[in-house]
């Protein structure tokens, strides 16, 4: 089975601090409905060009494995490839399948 690869939509929700590079808290909404949240580096999250004057909240994406799948709706992935974790330290996750753009590595 080939390994699979994704980026998980996601969005920037606010400023964390203006210094280099720029760090940002980003908000996944999970398959249950469930926030949460990150807050990382800018080039952590990909999918556009971010800056001070960027209308909030503004996509981005969260590179990520495609681990598998728990039932018939929802995928597991893990932000680990980029050492994305939420702030509670989560890096599991159960995602729709519209959530992620997808390709095989």
């Amino acid at each position: 089975m080939a390994h699979e690869e994704g980026f998980l939509r996601c969005e920037v929700v606010a400023w964390f601090s203006q210094d280099f590079p720029g760090w940002v808290r980003v908000r996944l909404v999970d398959a249950d409905g469930k926030s949460w949240f990150f807050v990382d580096k800018i080039p952590a999250f990909t999918g556009g060009q971010l800056s001070a004057d960027t209308p909030l909240p503004a996509p981005v994406h969260v590179r990520c494995d495609i681990i598998g799948r728990d039932d018939d709706r929802a995928l597991v992935i893990s932000t680990q490839p980029d050492g994305v974790e939420a702030e509670s330290g989560q890096r599991l996750f159960r995602v729709r399948e519209d959530q992620l753009d997808r390709h095989t590595v």
